[in-house]
């Protein structure tokens, strides 16, 4: 096993080569081509369970006391990670495995109590592709709070969609027809790449959930200073939200209120009971439970729970809005979760503010 920064960014350069050296001799790339996953923790390493759904962890030090690997078990397979914990709250695991056999896990990994991923907004991915150049994209909306025969005959019910092109004209002009269209936007990655002196640093996709695959590049430095870049956009991004969340203080006159709810805006009007029912189900993607306790026939307000920590919360429905209280203390991500699964399984044009305006 790997044990320091530097053994680790040589076999990762390594597994870069010979993934490129697949592409031009076998005309595809390699499964086991390099990729992070940024992972949103609200716990210690040693925390984490070392057993669940029959995955069996044994986490290992290195020389490195940031870098720690874990090496995987489950039914005769056995596989390596690599976690860095240098950004406390937000951690990076890379791996050079079968990318299936990976994704599995992290799906399961990332449901763990104080454990989340990324949850990127279009937003967010946008403004990724705005600071290198975009060579695609892709698409993937569902429509999973209404079935087909409650949906309008201009509703979008499901739209995929992936493009891969050389230079960045093709994926721009298609994304234009998109939106000048009104059809659903919701990227679940886009592709950028980095060209500095006519050399290719680094060609990678990046996935709402946090997870970057590494397509071709000669220098993986600049992949890993990419990915911190995304980290500190995604931090900044959270300060603001966890700096709007609700809280009361003393004063010499009494208590003193601060912070704001998030105010959610649909495109249209919709089913309060219907969306409620699918949302505070305690399952996954949204991972929120919670009680309506006061009810009309246009305004729910919600009682709830998030069940990536335990946070409180309180939520109020109506046909075209809907407002998000956060309690002091309460994990942020809640609300990247929140946006961007509504985006991707409810409404495309969806939007949500707080005082000071866009949140996204």
């Amino acid at each position: 096993m790997i044990k320091s920064r530097s053994e680790l960014h040589k076999q990762m350069e390594r597994t870069i080569d010979a993934n490129l050296r697949s592409l031009e001799e076998h005309g595809e790339y390699s499964e086991y081509n390099v990729k992070t996953n940024i992972i949103e923790s609200n716990c210690n390493i040693d925390k984490i369970p070392l057993s669940f759904d029959g995955y069996h962890l044994e986490i290992k030090a290195t020389d490195d006391k940031f870098l720690f690997g874990i090496i995987v078990r489950k039914n005769g397979q056995k596989f390596v990670l690599y976690v860095d914990t240098f950004f406390n709250r937000f951690w990076k695991l890379y791996n050079m495995e079968n990318s299936e056999t990976v994704n599995k896990f992290i799906d399961k990994f990332t449901n763990l109590l104080l454990l989340d991923s990324l949850w990127m907004p279009h937003q967010m991915l946008d403004n990724i592709e705005s600071k290198f150049v975009n060579v695609g994209f892709s698409i993937k909306f569902k429509q999973e709070i209404f079935n087909e025969d409650e949906l309008g005959e201009n509703d979008i019910s499901q739209l995929t969609m992936r493009l891969w092109s050389r230079g960045t004209k093709p994926s721009k002009d298609l994304f234009k027809i998109l939106q000048e269209n009104n059809y659903p936007t919701t990227k679940t990655s886009t592709r950028v790449l980095n060209v500095h002196d006519h050399e290719v640093k680094f060609l990678d996709e990046v996935f709402f959930d946090g997870k970057i695959t590494v397509n071709k590049g000669t220098d993986i430095e600049e992949h890993i200073r990419f990915v911190d870049e995304i980290i500190d956009d995604y931090s900044t991004k959270m300060n603001e939200i966890e700096d709007n969340r609700m809280s009361l203080t003393k004063s010499s006159c009494g208590q003193i209120a601060s912070g704001s709810p998030f105010e959610i805006r649909f495109s249209k009007n919709y089913d309060i009971n219907h969306i409620s029912e699918k949302i505070i189900n305690s399952t996954q993607p949204f991972k929120l439970w919670g009680v309506v306790h006061d009810r009309t026939d246009d305004f729910l307000r919600i009682a709830g729970v998030d069940v990536h920590t335990g946070d409180k919360f309180s939520m109020d429905l109506m046909q075209k809005y809907g407002r998000l209280y956060l309690p002091e203390n309460t994990c942020g991500n809640m609300v990247f979760r929140l946006y961007t699964n509504i985006q991707h399984y409810l409404d495309p044009g969806v939007m949500i503010f707080d005082e000071h305006g866009s949140v996204f």
